[in-house]
């Protein structure tokens, strides 16, 4: 909760708009109360009488689940006691939006327990939301049922005309009758709007409420950060003012104008922010998604914007370019926020022992990237402008050996293109980010935090099988538009909706047949970085970051509401999706703040089997940074990918094996602007067959 209890007031008031809203959308969607424990109770009575065995499972299912997330909140509490609860809020509110998200993923699929794992979603969202907030400056309140809320309302109304009533407790059941009542109008209202909205749009009616939610968490980020940085400034004004009493008689001379200005511009601030502290709210609440101007002091330079082999994999020191600094230009230029990178990557590949004939294979990149900070170029305060074109081409050795594992991270399709450009813009000192124009969802989506030490695909680049659902990839990108949000300083939501691309390989290992091209795709995610600060763009792996005991925990999901087919039913049904957890944490370190040590990495993906041949895929790998005593920065990797396939894309009788496939790599960081990287890789049951292969090679960077 708030410290603030007018602000408390507006949270109970919007979170039981919530409550309502979804009750009333489970009831209507699955037939079960999803955060009203006596309504469902009755319905479980119900459904035992009329032995409706599945429905009673649900309405068992709602209760508990509901009581599990409320029962996780306390024991949270009690483990986090010394942090302030209030922190704890915002990260409820995204699980929420997550988890409604998620349910609404499963209500739309073609599972037998859909109906079960919608209504568990939501229960979970809702429980955890009723534990999180229960009081409004001092008051009790429930935002997810109404049971004890009537009945409080009416003895607090029945208290205040009482004559043996004080003045003093009068005044606070007048608060509280006011706070009590607002809450049951906008539940009851909230429940209508819900069943009006599923009405009207179906199952993705639920998504009203996520989207509320979401626009709550940013406005609660606001008016957090408000006083934090007005606290900031006021310390500052008291600094500056120390620093006036001891500077000399002559500059006490020249700055009393200045100081003057500050300080009435300060008060007349003060008298603006105390006045309609209920309306600026609700402004921010509902102005959550827009655009407004607010003066922030951006970084130097973007960061990374490069994933898997494009992003930089260099020691400490200075970064070194083959062509120099251009005479010092390269220089000039990024003192000004301007920044350019030119890059050769190359994969060179030999399968010495395979079913096919033994073959080298080289793929070759030539990437050119030009990074815009205007604040530091015009004084436009974070605003950003990002491109970059390449070539690439070269021999396919996945392809050619029929491996769902691609050798290579980097081997899609001969092109020649300009493959992403954005224009981003940052508020609240990078707590929220906005970007919009042309990018691939897998650079920033399902991408592996380690990419860059690892060859193969999945774990080099991006998860192999985002393809079920035609996710962008790098290249080609599409037309996209994304929002990120920072609720805590090592915690991030965000959330892309982009154009799907149809497959330009011959042959689809998904096993998807599209019948469609650029329809419209949403991709999200949610990561935790503990004892780090999480990125606005995302967070980032290299040698400065790896210092100390850093991490890096995801989930996501990828949703394509176009039309599929499968060769296990000609008829088309609407909608493929992906989930995946992801995981990247320092195990061990020899300096507990040097990045010499080592790192594990480990993901795992899930997609419906009934659409999608390729529908899970399983990767770990373990990374040791400096094993050597070398006078350069080196690591050696050893990384796993498990392909899993669907059974029901298999004739009768033919068991559908695992593709599997081991890496082993050592990165050396021979120059500033030189890096190799030789590799071997054992592949067992390629294609999900029973042949095996060897492949060795290794990858070339430089940096012009």
């Amino acid at each position: 909760m708030s410290e603030n209890p007018q602000l408390d007031s507006w949270l109970s008031l919007g979170l039981a708009f919530i409550g309502g809203y979804c009750d009333a959308a489970g009831y209507v969607l699955a037939k079960t109360f999803t955060g009203h424990i006596t309504g469902t109770l009755v319905l479980a009575a119900i459904s035992l009488a009329s032995h409706d065995w599945p429905t009673l499972l649900r309405h068992l299912l709602a209760i508990v689940v509901f009581l599990t997330g409320v029962a996780s909140i306390l024991i949270s509490e009690r483990l986090i006691s010394r942090s302030p609860s209030r922190s704890l809020l915002p990260v409820v509110m995204t699980i929420e939006i997550v988890l409604i998200s998620t349910a609404y993923l499963a209500l739309t699929s073609h599972l037998k327990a859909r109906f079960g794992l919608f209504v568990g979603g939501v229960s979970l969202a809702l429980g955890l939301q009723n534990g999180a907030f229960s009081q409004a400056g001092g008051i009790s309140v429930h935002t997810t049922y109404l049971t004890g809320m009537i009945t409080s309302l009416l003895k607090t109304e029945a208290q205040r005309h009482s004559s043996e009533t004080t003045v003093h407790d009068k005044l606070a059941s007048t608060q509280k009758v006011r706070l009590l009542g607002g809450v049951w109008l906008v539940f009851v209202v909230g429940a209508a709007v819900g069943a009006a909205m599923v009405f009207w749009l179906g199952a993705p009616g639920v998504f009203g409420a996520a989207l509320l939610l979401l626009a709550m968490v940013i406005g609660l980020c606001v008016s957090r950060w408000r006083p934090e940085k007005r606290n900031e400034d006021r310390l500052r004004g008291d600094d500056y003012e120390t620093r006036t009493q001891q500077s000399d008689p002559q500059e006490r001379v020249r700055r009393p104008s200045v100081g003057l200005r500050v300080q009435a511009g300060w008060h007349s601030s003060t008298r603006f922010c105390g006045f309609g502290r209920r309306a600026r709210f609700l402004f921010l609440l509902l102005c959550g998604f827009y655009v407004f101007p607010f003066p922030v002091h951006s970084q130097i330079l973007q960061e990374e914007t490069l994933s898997g082999p494009d992003s930089h994999e260099t020691g400490q020191g200075p970064h070194g370019h083959l062509f120099g600094t251009w005479g010092g230009e390269r220089t000039r230029l990024l003192e000004r926020g301007v920044r350019f990178d030119f890059q050769y990557v190359s994969d060179s590949l030999w399968d010495i022992k395979s079913e096919q004939k033994e073959r080298f294979a080289s793929w070759n990149r030539f990437r050119g990237t030009v990074d815009i900070d205007f604040g530091t170029l015009t004084g436009l305060h974070g605003l950003f402008f990002h491109a970059t074109a390449l070539w690439q081409g070269g021999g396919n050795l996945g392809a050619y050996l029929g491996l769902l594992t691609s050798p290579s991270g980097m081997s899609s399709a001969n092109t020649c293109r300009l493959d992403s450009w954005w224009i981003e813009k940052r508020w609240l000192d990078e707590r929220i980010t906005a970007r919009v124009g042309q990018f691939a969802g897998q650079d920033f989506y399902g991408t592996q935090h380690y990419g860059a030490s690892f060859i193969f695909e999945p774990i080099g680049y991006a998860l192999g099988n985002l393809f079920t659902t035609l996710e962008s990839f790098d290249p080609p990108s599409t037309p996209a538009m994304e929002i990120r949000v920072l609720p805590l300083h090592n915690f991030y939501v965000k959330s892309m909706v982009l154009a799907a691309v149809r497959s330009p390989f011959s042959q689809n290992p998904t096993g998807l047949v599209p019948q469609f091209n650029g329809t419209p795709m949403s991709v999200s995610e949610i990561g935790f970085t503990p004892g780090k600060k999480a990125s606005s763009v995302r967070a980032f792996d290299n040698v400065e970051s790896r210092r100390g005991y850093s991490g890096l925990y995801q989930f996501g999901t990828s949703y394509n509401p176009g039309k599929f087919t499968s060769p296990t039913s000609a008829t088309p049904r609407s909608g493929n999706y992906l989930l995946y957890w992801m995981a990247s944490q320092a195990l061990w370190r020899v300096d507990p703040k040097g990045a010499k040590g080592l790192d594990a990495t480990f993901a795992y993906d899930w997609s419906p089997p009934s659409v999608n041949r390729n529908n899970r895929e399983l990767t770990a790998g373990l990374r040791f940074n400096e094993p050597l005593p070398l006078n350069f920065h080196h690591t050696m990797s050893l990384g796993y990918v498990r392909n899993m396939l669907s059974p029901q894309f298999f004739p009768p009788g033919r068991p559908a094996k695992a593709e599997q496939a081991v890496e082993f790599n050592t990165l050396l960081d021979v120059l500033p602007m030189l890096l190799l990287q030789p590799v071997i890789q054992y592949y067992a049951n390629v294609g999900g067959g029973t042949n095996r292969a060897v492949v060795f090679g290794f990858r070339t960077k430089v940096e012009f």
